[in-house]
Formats: structure tokens, sequence, C-alpha cells
């Protein structure tokens, strides 16, 4: 059974692709999964474990759909969500105990209104991207099972429901008559010579949107990424052959460098300078710098 909600995220140029698989557990920060459950479906739920009332009913404005899915002959408790999540709680007596799985999966926004299922609209209208919200128990008659099952752990598993998960995106993208398509893979197995982009967090988002920090540190890393990634080539052929040749940006790898410079913002030419002389200047029996 899984409970589904969702928001948007935002795409440039192409679609993007995201299938991210994680576990809710009281170990991190005493997390509590009718709190999970209130948050992404916008609802006001009260935690009788603690006691604890979690009201997000002021995000059901930007809820379009939800739904909690399970077998036909599911007792009526499970499609409560109230009910269905405290059960999950009552049930776990551990105090590290690993209480949902969440898969967090990327829609494409180039899929009109009427493809997208159990989403939620943010207020600028970006990043599309659905929860499923999964117990980590079976049903077995009115309960959940005395155990859970540990196949659902396995990474082939993982690897099979990530294919699966670009399968169904390609699969509405054509049958929408879009040309954009999302792979699974990772950018090494693609081939593809760039970093990959950290994750900014709904933390570091909440503390810029609320003044707390006007550039959190995990913003100041998304952008080193881009500009360590829009300057890799050059600097990859600087080091191999100590110059970079391009019809239309000059002869000499200098002429490029002072080409590109000016058209970027000066923290973007900080980041630069900084990668570079981590390139020339790196100790003799320090660690390689991964080009």
């Amino acid at each position: 059974m899984f409970y589904m909600e969702g928001g948007w995220r935002l795409c440039r140029g192409m679609a993007i692709y995201r299938c991210e698989a994680r576990i809710i557990s009281r170990e991190k920060r005493g997390h509590s999964v009718v709190a999970a459950s209130a948050y992404r479906a916008g609802l006001k739920l009260k935690d009788e474990l603690s006691g604890k009332m979690h009201d997000y009913s002021r995000r059901s404005k930007g809820v379009v759909e939800t739904a909690i899915v399970g077998p036909d002959n599911a007792p009526g408790w499970v499609h409560d969500p109230g009910q269905l999540w405290n059960k999950v709680e009552a049930g776990e007596k551990r105090k590290d105990a690993q209480l949902a799985r969440e898969f967090i999966l990327a829609v494409p926004k180039e899929l009109s209104p009427q493809a997208q299922f159990s989403l939620h609209h943010s207020k600028t209208g970006k990043n599309p991207h659905v929860h499923v919200l999964c117990t980590m128990r079976k049903l077995d008659g009115e309960n959940f099972s005395a155990k859970k099952p540990r196949e659902w752990n396995d990474v082939k598993l993982l690897l099979h429901q990530r294919e699966s998960w670009a399968d169904a995106v390609n699969a509405a993208l054509e049958k929408a008559g879009r040309p954009e398509r999302v792979d699974h893979r990772s950018l090494k197995d693609r081939g593809i010579d760039q970093l990959p982009q950290p994750k900014i967090g709904k933390e570091a988002t909440a503390m810029k949107r609320k003044g707390i920090l006007q550039d959190p540190e995990r913003f100041k890393a998304v952008r080193e990424v881009k500009m360590l990634n829009e300057v890799r080539g050059m600097m990859k052929a600087i080091l191999n052959h100590g110059e970079v040749r391009q019809i239309g940006m000059g002869d000499t790898w200098w002429e490029k460098s002072i080409t590109f410079m000016s058209r970027i913002r000066e923290q973007a030419a900080t980041v630069v300078k900084h990668s570079w002389r981590k390139l020339v200047r790196r100790p003799k029996d320090g660690p390689e710098i991964e080009m």
C-alpha cells in the first residue's frame, strides 16, 4: 500500500529524471510518519503516540489530489491517513524504528496537468514531483505483519524501480507527443564528463526564504558545481595540452579565458580561480584532483 501526493520541480530544456528512495525513521531527529503524512497531504493529523497535533492544512490549497492504495480486502482504517500512520507508529517499539519508505519521483513539466496524478501546485508553478509513502510491513488480516519483508531492501529491486520509473516517464512523454526523454543511469554510466549537482534541500531553502541566511552553503555548492562543469572541458584541455583552441573564441587558452571570464559573475570567477590554483599548485605528495 502507499500514499501519494506531489509538488513541482523546475525543468529547463529537457525532461528531468528523479527517483529517490529514502527511509523515514525515528532515529533521524525523532521523525514522525504521522507528521510526514500530514505535511505531504496538507492535512491536520494528531500523533497519538506523542499527543502532538501536526497541522499543515494551510498547504491544502496547493494539493490537487492525494490517494491511499491498499489491497481490495483491506480493513477500513487503511484508507484513513490518521488511523493508518498512527497504527504504524504504535506498531514500532524501537526508538530508532524505521517507519516508512518514501519514493520521490519527478514528473516532467512538459506533460499536461491531465497526465499528472496526485500532484500539488506551488505558488511559482515549478517543481512537479510525486511522493509515494509506503508502509514497511505488509497487511496480515486486520493488522500489520509481525516481520518486515527484507526483500524490499534489495539493491537490485531499487535499480529495477528506477529503470521502471524512467520507462513510465518516457512512455508518458511519447504519448503526449513530446520529444524529451529521461535516463535513470548515472552521469558516469552515460559517459557524461560532468560533476553531479548537489541537492539544495528543504532546510537550506527554508533558511533563505525566511531570511535566516541570505546565501546558505548548499546554494554556494550548487553554483560552484555548475561553474566547474561549464569550465571543465577547458581546464582539462589546458592540463593535458597546455592550451585550448576553438574557432571564434581565440586561438589560445588565455584568450578563451578572457572571453569566458568577461561574461560570468564575480563570484563565479572566484570559483574558477580557486579551482585553477588547486590544479597548478597542488602538493607533490598530495591527492590527485580528478578532472
